[in-house]
């Protein structure tokens, strides 16, 4: 990718500011509408991203229901073939699938309803794939508070790896340790304490967290 020069990333970022005002999205809606991680976004209204992915402008430019060659033109990438080409190399295979807003007891997001589609590159079997919005801060840092993580429904979770569980009716991203007796939730945030899944509890591995997207 091409670094772009100062004046055409300032003049990027204050048109996308203005978009955004018009459309009324605050930066989490922003983010959520265009798959681009938030703080990415912020960075590229302030003018401070250097080298800016034209996949990435794309995406921006669907979220904000606009033509994406109106932001090419701002940039400087005139020949948007040339570009890929040579910048981007072979075009990544994404797939779509459903964001919900949590996982509800009994391991319900089969049946929920999906709050938004986001497309995510690289996915196999996409079909066993949703999204979540991570609540709380168990998780920091490895899992920021409002982040978007991509679970395979279903997946076997290994000792010391991060999945969503159901127990007692309750919904939780942890990291697992499995001990000869029994399985215990941790969380990377120290401060909030481990979750010991008794003989008798409401207990279902919902699958294992494979992405992390975005800290919305």
């Amino acid at each position: 990718m091409y670094e772009v020069s100062e004046e055409k990333r300032i003049e990027l970022g204050t048109f996308l500011k203005n978009k955004r005002f018009q459309k009324n999205f605050g930066l989490n809606q922003f983010a959520l509408k265009t798959g681009v991680n938030k703080s990415i976004l912020s960075r590229m209204e302030n003018g401070s991203v250097l080298k800016i992915n034209p996949f990435m402008l794309k995406d921006i430019a669907r979220g904000l229901n606009i033509n994406y060659r109106d932001l090419y033109k701002i940039v400087g990438y005139l020949d948007e073939e040339e570009v890929i080409e040579r910048d981007l190399g072979p075009i990544v295979k994404t797939d779509k699938i459903p964001l919900f807003e949590s996982i509800s007891a009994g391991c319900g997001f089969e049946s929920a309803e999906a709050i938004d589609f986001i497309l995510v590159p690289d996915l196999k079997c996409p079909d066993k794939h949703f999204a979540i919005k991570v609540k709380g801060d168990s998780m920091e840092s490895t899992i920021p508070d409002g982040s978007i993580i991509v679970i395979k429904r279903d997946e076997e979770i290994p000792d010391g790896k991060i999945g969503a569980f159901i127990i007692d009716s309750g919904a939780v991203v942890k990291r697992i340790r499995r001990n000869k007796n029994e399985n215990i939730l941790w969380s990377d945030n120290t401060s909030y304490p481990p979750i010991t899944v008794k003989k008798g509890d409401e207990y279902h591995e919902c699958g294992r967290v494979v992405k992390l997207l975005s800290d919305l």
